[in-house]
């Protein structure tokens, strides 16, 4: 960028220096001239060639660029193959659980039937309870009554004793009386007798209290047998609960064994993953470093383009202070425009204030005037209050009937309702679908109703005067009604396509949309508090229309996502959009007259009106072409018989134009009602005048904000986008009308097959349900003899499940024991790995000491070397001096005495410190030799540990498809054979090198170096 500044800016110098050099020739002489005229080519060429060798440097930097591009072209596919590999393993996870998901709820139905036929099998073992009890009943009975006959029997006996007493003793009071007479013996008769009497009244008494105190002690035992028959219950219920705990724990703990299988046959998968991945980062990590370097080359091309964009950047910041200038006038001017939009408010509340006197002035006028009418003659109003009551009369009738009627067909539907099961009636059910069925018509009635009546009330005309909208609501009521009655044609069409959607649609469709009645019902509500507000007559211009709208949205956004690919009526396809369009044509005319009738006068030729004549004469033209399309329509008697057809792209533009007619119609509306509020902020000279009016600029601005709100982020400006949008509804409307007259969407006499409604098919499923009942029963008969099976079954399946929770148990402790013994070798590992970590440790520190001993050593030594010299140099004087001084063979004698002492301790003690460095340095190789060695053991467990790489065979020769072929069988007739035959030897001898460096690495000998490269 930088580049192409200078460029320009180079340029620009070229073009306004031949400009300068005519002005120097006017004025200087040919001399002058030439010289500067050399200079000037000179510094042309010196930056031309600057210039060109900035343009190599670019083009080289460019160059490298694109090879980094090529580079990271492959790096991307290597990336959408991570993707792919990674989106698999989504899917072969989803489909796990999936599968894991289906074996619970198998799981689940299993205990569900276990759970049902233990219960059966308790009904069964409290049945058979009762059949033994009554059997024990029983048997006491009998007992007791065998108990009886005996005890009936030995009274018996006593009684056949007592009558042979008694004859005995009549015998003996026939013999006394014969011997005594009657009146002795009749004493002692009586004496007798009474103490017969007693003797039976005592065994009666020893007999009754031998049978209360029996009958106490039975009690009282069966008291104690009551108790601890609770007693035991009460423990039962107990060993119940516990039990049914347990058996709920056991369930979890073995889903959770499951799931812990699962885990474990997958993590042995990602594990393989796994170290395949390591060894892909690994690759990427020898790339990364070789991306850093080429990073770091271009941050210094970086800092070189820096240097460029500061210049930019000077240039830059002088035109953010020109538009910080600008910025401030700007906010000046909005501060005035808030002020004037303050007093235009208070200007507003003002005639509102006086707008509500007016009408309060109105109201009291008018109640005059009605006060003030003549009233009828007195036999015309009783006439005419007889035939109104008679008629309201005949109406209650009616009325009441036809509640009677409506609450017999409730009721009566409440009766059939009661025999359907709950599957009728439940949520997204058969009811909820006929709801729907019957909803769609209604919501239809309901719109058309509505229309109609918004049609009369507000009295809508296509002439709109200047007094309609200034002067009184008349513009206004016209414009909400036009409104209402577009948006209620759009939820009419859309209605009829549900309609017809519904009746071809499948029945689980069908089923599917019934489950939407509750958000249906709630937008249905709209259009239910319009009619409210018509039959309270508070139906008004002031009543907002964006519940409708939000309610059309709902219907429209519904359609599209569940019934768009169903079958569609062409023929209400192409009514509804006609009616659609042509009530947008006839709001979009009222609102570009009051428009025309707001704008101020005299400003025909501003862009403003200008729009909106391009839009009247585009509504024109669309009006036309839609009713041509409507006289072609098929009548509503031979619709069925003689349809319309066309295809998806038809009716795709019918909807676009439809839905782009509406935002137009939408945009006006805004425009016209923002007009209308700015139009009542205008002064009372305005209206004397009878100027009164908005600029065209304000009305752009207005115009400018509704498109915004209409079209969104679609929006290109305000009257781009409307003439956009009416030409292609032009354009549609236009296509349509031909093809109409040229009859391509006729009937050509091939009916479609007729598909049977959703509801008739559900009402033969309903039937044929309810004639398999009995065959159902028949089955419950079957299966109850079955469930007798079962329960013959169900104690082997009981013992089978306790087997299999002790090898569940058993498979527990096995994982339990492999965990063990796998966390144990995980620590074993980890520990010899925090050992050689530390071995590791111990030998770069114990290098690092050694290396600062023998440096400091060499340092001792260099300083000694030194020290030495110094005094060599002093003995060197000293002898020059003595020799000056003494004889030549004295001195030479006193010299060798003087030097030999100071040479021979200089041997003595640098000798030791040369065998100490040998040493060292010895130790010092033996110690990388060990550890090279030991990280070369360390790194063949690791590889012996991996799992060994699949290497594909890959064929060699000239007939191989990869091409490639030994340099020893390259043909002879190649050029570049010698060349190869060189690389190859050079490569092996640097892998030679490389082998022998990597395996034998070499300790610098520091004891060599100068006192120049000393630290």
């Amino acid at each position: 960028v930088a580049a192409t500044f200078e460029m320009e800016s180079l340029g620009a110098g070229l073009s306004h220096s031949p400009q300068m050099n005519l002005s120097q020739l006017s004025l200087m002489s040919g001399s002058q001239s030439s010289i500067d005229e050399r200079l000037t080519n000179v510094q042309q060429q010196q930056e031309i060639e600057g210039l060109r060798v900035e343009v190599k440097d670019l083009n080289e930097k460019l160059e490298t660029l694109k090879i980094k591009r090529a580079e990271d072209k492959g790096k991307l596919k290597d990336f959408e193959k991570t993707k792919i590999q990674l989106q698999q393993l989504q899917e072969y996870k989803s489909k796990i659980q999936e599968t894991h998901a289906d074996l619970q709820r198998q799981l689940q139905a299993s205990k569900k039937e276990l759970s049902e036929l233990q219960q059966e099998f308790e009904q069964y073992k409290e049945e058979m309870a009762d059949v033994t009890e009554t059997v024990e009943m029983a048997t006491l009975d009998k007992e007791m009554a065998e108990e009886k006959a005996e005890s009936l029997q030995a009274e018996l006996d006593s009684m056949k004793e007592k009558v042979e007493e008694l004859t005995i003793d009549l015998e003996l009071l026939r013999n006394e009386i014969s011997a005594k007479g009657s009146d002795g013996v009749a004493a002692t008769f009586e004496m007798k007798q009474m103490e017969q009497q007693n003797e039976r009244m005592k065994d009666a008494l020893v007999k009754l209290r031998d049978m209360l105190n029996s009958e106490k002690q039975d009690r009282a035992r069966s008291d104690k047998q009551v108790e601890k028959l609770e007693g035991e219950l009460g423990l039962l219920k107990k060993d119940k609960e516990r039990m049914q705990v347990l058996l709920s724990q056991h369930e979890k703990e073995l889903i959770d064994l499951k799931e812990q299988v699962d885990a474990a046959l997958g993590a042995e998968e990602m594990v393989e993953q796994l170290t395949e991945r390591n060894l892909k980062l690994e690759d990427e990590m020898r790339e990364i470093i070789e991306e850093k370097n080429d990073l770091e080359a271009l941050n210094d091309m970086n800092e070189e383009l820096q240097e460029n964009a500061k210049t930019t950047e000077f240039e830059l910041r002088e035109e953010l202070d020109m538009k910080s200038i600008k910025l401030l006038e700007f906010q000046r001017k909005l501060d005035g425009t808030q002020e004037t939009f303050s007093e235009y408010d208070k200007t507003l509340n003002k005639f509102r204030e006086l707008v509500a006197n007016l009408q309060e002035q109105l109201r009291s006028k008018q109640q005059e005037s009605e006060t003030k009418v003549e009233t009828p003659t007195v036999e015309l109003m009783d006439f005419k209050t007889k035939f109104a009551e008679t008629k309201a009369y005949a109406k209650t009738i009616d009325m009441e009937l036809r509640k009677l009627e409506v609450q017999q067909a409730n009721a009566h539907i409440k009766m059939i309702i009661s025999f359907m099961p709950e599957a009728f009636m439940g949520r997204g059910g058969d009811h909820d679908a006929l709801s729907v069925s019957l909803m769609i018509p209604r919501i239809i009635n309901k719109a058309e109703l509505l229309a109609s009546q918004v049609k009369d009330k507000f009295d809508i005309t296509d002439k709109i005067e200047r007094d309609h909208v200034l002067k009184s609501q008349k513009a206004e009521q016209c414009s909400f009604g036009n409104h209402l009655i577009l948006l209620l044609n759009v939820l009419q069409g859309v209605m009829k396509q549900y309609e017809s959607a519904l009746n071809s649609c499948s029945t689980d469709l069908f089923l599917k949309i019934g489950t939407l009645v509750p958000e249906m019902t709630a937008h249905e509500k709209s259009v239910d508090y319009f009619i409210d507000l018509l039959r309270k007559d508070q139906l008004d211009e002031t009543v907002s229309l964006d519940l409708l709208e939000k309610s059309v949205n709902f219907f429209q956004q519904l359609y599209t996502v569940h019934l768009s690919h169903e079958r569609v009526d062409c023929t209400h396809m192409m009514t509804n959009g006609v009616r659609v369009v042509l009530t947008a044509c006839d709001a979009i005319s009222t609102e570009i007259a009051r428009l025309k009738i707001l704008l101020l006068p005299g400003q025909e030729q501003s862009n403003f009106s200008i729009l909106l004549k391009d839009l009247e004469t585009c509504n024109n033209d669309t009006r036309t072409c839609t009713r041509k399309i409507k006289r072609r329509l098929p009548q509503e008697g031979s619709a069925a018989a003689t349809p319309l057809k066309f295809g998806k792209e038809i009716q795709d533009l019918l909807t676009d134009a439809c839905k782009q007619i509406s935002a137009v119609a939408r945009c006006l509306k805004i425009v016209s009602a923002g007009a209308m509020q700015q139009a009542a902020v205008m002064t009372e000279s305005a209206k004397a005048s009878d100027r009164e009016g908005l600029l065209p600029k304000k009305m752009e601005e207005l115009s400018q904000q509704a498109t915004n709100e209409v079209y969104s982020k679609e929006n290109t400006g305000a009257s781009e986008s409307l003439r956009f949008s009416f030409g292609t509804v032009v354009g549609t409307m236009n296509k349509l009308a031909n093809a109409m007259e040229n009859g391509e969407y006729d009937f050509d006499g091939t009916h479609d097959k007729k598909k049977h409604a959703p509801v008739k098919l559900r009402a033969e499923a309903l039937k044929l349900q309810a004639s398999d009942i009995e065959v159902i029963k028949s089955k419950v008969d079957l299966k109850e003899e079955e469930v007798k099976e079962l329960k013959k079954q169900l104690k082997m399946k009981q013992e089978e499940l306790s087997e299999q929770q002790i090898r569940v148990s058993l498979v527990e402790k096995k994982l339990e024991n492999k965990n063990r013994e796998v966390e144990d070798d995980l620590a074993k590992l980890q520990r010899k790995l925090d050992d050689g970590a530390l071995q590791l440790k111990k030998k770069e520190k114990e290098f690092e000491e050694t290396y600062d001993a023998l440096q400091s050593d060499i340092d001792t030594l260099e300083q000694e070397k030194t020290e030495l010299k110094e005094r060599l140099r002093v003995l060197s004087k000293n002898t020059l001096l003595q020799n000056m001084s003494r004889q030549s063979s004295g001195q030479g004698a006193l010299i060798g005495g003087s030097t030999s002492p100071v040479s021979g301790p200089v041997i003595q003690e640098s000798q030791p410190l040369v065998q100490q460095v040998v040493a060292l340095r010895d130790a010092l190789h033996n110690n990388k030799q060990e550890l090279i060695r030991l990280k070369a053991e360390r790194m063949k467990k690791q590889m012996s540990s991996l799992l060994p790489l699949h290497v594909p065979k890959k064929p060699t020769g000239l007939a191989s498809t990869t091409g490639t072929v030994p340099i020893g069988d390259v043909p002879d007739d190649i050029t570049c054979k010698a060349d190869l035959n060189k690389l190859v030897k050079r490569t092996k001898d640097l892998l030679m090198e490389a082998n022998k460096m990597s395996a034998c690495p070499r300790v610098a000998d520091i004891s060599a170096r100068s006192q120049e490269h000393n630290p």
